[in-house]
């Protein structure tokens, strides 16, 4: 009887400890209670990670403080971004805001825009946005590929004296991102619209960000 309980004790720990991935096409047929939590993808504990490295390190930064996140983009062309960069800046206003500290998504336009393709309320056409935004810090960093993966480093720093409040380091394996690194098309502005292609030149209208 001892050795029963200690295998069903055993069975509902390994239930519970597994967060299953639905795929939506068939029919759900387990357990209900293993979808109460949301599933979470390798990137999303990288960017954890990186996130407890910036706030052990923070010296400056409050909870009050207005914090900005943008694009990461590539050290050997610091103009220049890619859907990486960006999934990494939306996850790091994700783990600072649930952290507690005020969050300014610039890209907020201030209004709805309703189209037959969707309504829209965020944007990448400079245009559509504030051209100044009141920020005190900003989280920013390079991606570096290598062999394995991709080196990812980020800081905070001070709008007004430049100094790195904040910093951190990580290695994202090249086989935990999800996506083949050889689509890492980059990004640029062209008459206030993004652009994915390899093209080196870019559109200098841009959003202050003025502390």
């Amino acid at each position: 009887m001892k050795n029963w309980m200690v295998l069903i004790v055993a069975m509902m720990t390994t239930s519970c400890a597994y967060s299953p991935i639905y795929n939506g096409k068939t029919q759900y047929t387990g357990s209900e209670f293993l979808l109460k939590e949301t599933p979470r993808h390798t990137m999303d504990f990288f960017i954890e990670s990186m996130t407890d490295q910036l706030v052990t390190s923070n010296q400056y930064l409050t909870a009050k403080t207005p914090l900005a996140v943008t694009s990461f983009v590539d050290l050997q062309a610091m103009s220049e971004t890619n859907w990486l960069g960006n999934i990494v800046t939306e996850g790091f206003m994700y783990q600072m805001q649930q952290r507690g500290y005020t969050v300014v998504d610039y890209k907020a336009t201030g209004g709805i825009k309703v189209t037959p393709e969707g309504d829209f309320a965020i944007s990448r056409n400079w245009r559509e946005l504030a051209s100044e935004q009141p920020v005190d810090y900003v989280l920013t960093g390079t991606m570096l590929r290598q062999g394995g993966g991709i080196l990812v480093n980020a800081r905070i720093i001070g709008m007004r004296s430049r100094v790195v409040i904040a910093s951190a380091q990580g290695f994202l394996p090249a086989d935990r991102i999800g996506r083949d690194l050889d689509t890492l098309n980059k990004m640029r502005m062209q008459n206030g619209v993004i652009i994915r292609s390899e093209a080196q030149s870019f559109d200098r209208n841009n959003v202050i960000l003025k502390p």
